[in-house]
């Protein structure tokens, strides 16, 4: 599940990478939109890096994508940044089904709309009759005044 050559990032004990809806939409996509390509030297925000998404399942994401948390680090989220895939969207051996409708992210305030939520689930297998759901939710955040790129959060059951 790994590629040799991605740049894992350890964080210190005690230190988690798990950020809010609204750290996400309004840090790193916005610096992600504003900049073009992150570097280390702005903040950190290059923790979350570029994946093709639709060129991996689901269970064989590369590890520099993943971030462990809760007990022992059994649960773990992956998050990557990916071009916006407007019909399709296939991975190697099934595809992602939006589940729900989509989700306004607010502000602290509650007042502004920072942002847009969908969710996918991950079936395996190619038709829509013989495939089967698994536990992968995929989370897909859009800014409302930026489009360029968007932000994908996976997670395992």
């Amino acid at each position: 599940m790994g590629d040799a050559k991605a740049t894992s990032y350890y964080l210190p004990p005690g230190c988690r990478f798990y950020p809010s809806e609204e750290q996400l939409l309004c840090y790193y996509l916005s610096h992600k939109n504003g900049a073009g390509q992150a570097s280390s030297g702005n903040g950190g925000y290059d923790l979350i890096k570029e994946l093709d998404l639709y060129d991996h399942d689901p269970f064989d994401l590369p590890d520099y994508a993943c971030y462990s948390y809760g007990h022992g680090g059994r649960r773990r989220h992956w998050y990557c940044y990916t071009v916006r895939v407007v019909k399709e969207r296939r991975a190697k051996s099934g595809y992602w089904r939006r589940k729900g409708r989509v989700r306004d992210v607010v502000g602290r305030g509650g007042n502004a709309v920072l942002g847009r939520r969908s969710s996918y689930e991950f079936y395996l297998g190619s038709s829509p009759k013989t495939a089967v759901r698994t536990d992968w939710v995929l989370y897909q955040y859009a800014r409302v005044d930026h489009v360029q790129v968007e932000l994908f959060r996976n997670q395992a059951g």
